[in-house]
């Protein structure tokens, strides 16, 4: 499998996330408001060291899309999701997966302005994003 240079960054890009701590001072979201937050819906995904954006659209039937660069392109990688006491839980085909981070788990939380940290049980968080649709 060929990987081009910005696929290389976004692979790396979550390690380098991992890699702060979080200060979050927002709300935890419980198990219904995060499903509401993942069903049907699309995340996007402003990493700090890339200019390009990526895209997550979590389906109500458990399925999971992950896009580099174009919201409508198709899937660079699938997957599956589901909810485990407010926490999501997801397994990606490939993606991440020289990190450790094909499989996760994370809290969201809540903060203003319509932003979201995706927060591990070690209190790291993962990433930022915000729900584009």
């Amino acid at each position: 499998m060929k990987i081009h240079l910005r696929q290389a960054i976004l692979l790396i890009l979550p390690f380098l996330l991992l890699c702060a701590t979080s200060q979050a001072a927002g709300q935890v979201l419980d198990t219904a408001a995060a499903r509401s937050l993942l069903s049907n819906r699309l995340w996007l995904l402003k990493p700090a060291s890339s200019p390009d954006p990526y895209f997550w659209s979590w389906k109500s039937d458990g399925s999971v899309c992950v896009r580099f660069e174009e919201k409508s392109a198709k899937c660079d990688d699938t997957g599956r999701w589901k909810l485990d006491h407010g926490r999501v839980c997801y397994d990606l085909t490939w993606w991440g997966e020289s990190l450790g981070f094909r499989s996760a788990c994370f809290r969201i939380v809540a903060h203003d302005k319509g932003r979201y940290e995706a927060i591990e049980d070690n209190g790291v968080t993962a990433f930022e994003f915000t729900v584009a649709r």
